[in-house]
């Protein structure tokens, strides 16, 4: 039987979603719960995205075939008594046999979260970088309005991206401010690696007046080589997955 989970994690101590050989990722975690939960090995947990080493997820979705059926609430109670407590699933529902909760996945969505004031909120650390200098968020906002449609996002990601194209489609994209914290959502049909760290990256230049706006535009053009600012891990979080 096929079950999709929704899952929370806190990836401050994890080495990203997806399971390492030297060290502890999220999946690893998981699988062994559930390996618990049906009284055997571990069972393979398949994620519908990779969040890197640090990054944290409020509705990560992922699938497993299990042996034999417990009942939703039973087996969430049960995982959850059994995970640490910077992992919870929130979740669960059965689905057909041939669905990939990657694959068929329509929208993903993140939001940067940024501790927009001249010192540092000590419950807003592990899960938003800090910038100290005022942030313009209505000229990142409005700047970030070249990135939607589809474009070539090499200049976003790593210099060897290991996926067949670099093309993705924004579908949205929006720089708020909520008091202290400003925050950047970003829906798309599918992200690289770095993508968003990047974009928010750049865009927090933009707000500190350190770099034009018109360099996120350029960073689209074919012959621009990395956009090399990169945000902290700590403060991103995968907010959805739409199915």
């Amino acid at each position: 039987m096929r079950l999709l989970f929704t899952l929370q994690y806190l990836g401050t101590r994890y080495a990203g979603w997806q399971r390492q050989a030297n060290a502890l990722a999220v999946q690893q975690v998981v699988e062994e719960a559930l390996g618990k939960m049906f009284g055997g090995p571990p069972i393979h947990v398949e994620g519908a995205g990779r969040t890197d080493s640090g990054v944290h997820a409020r509705a990560q979705r992922a699938h497993a075939d299990v042996p034999f059926d417990i009942g939703d609430r039973g087996l969430i109670l049960g995982l959850n008594d059994l995970l640490p407590h910077d992992i919870r699933i929130t979740a669960a529902e059965k689905v057909a046999d041939n669905f990939h909760c990657r694959f068929v996945a329509k929208t993903k969505s993140y939001i940067y979260q940024i501790w927009n004031g001249s010192v540092a909120d000590v419950f807003a650390f592990e899960t938003h970088a800090h910038v100290a200098q005022r942030l313009d968020e209505k000229l990142m906002h409005d700047t970030a309005q070249c990135l939607r449609g589809k474009h070539d996002f090499r200049a976003f990601t790593v210099i060897s991206p290991e996926v067949s194209s670099t093309c993705r489609t924004i579908e949205a994209i929006e720089v708020v401010r909520d008091d202290s914290v400003v925050r950047i959502a970003v829906s798309a049909d599918g992200f690289l690696r770095y993508m968003v760290r990047r974009i928010a990256g750049s865009l927090i230049e933009i707000g500190r007046g350190k770099l034009e706006p018109a360099a996120l535009p350029r960073a689209l053009e074919p012959t621009f080589n990395e956009a090399r600012w990169t945000a902290p891990a700590k403060g991103l979080m995968l907010w959805d997955i739409a199915y």
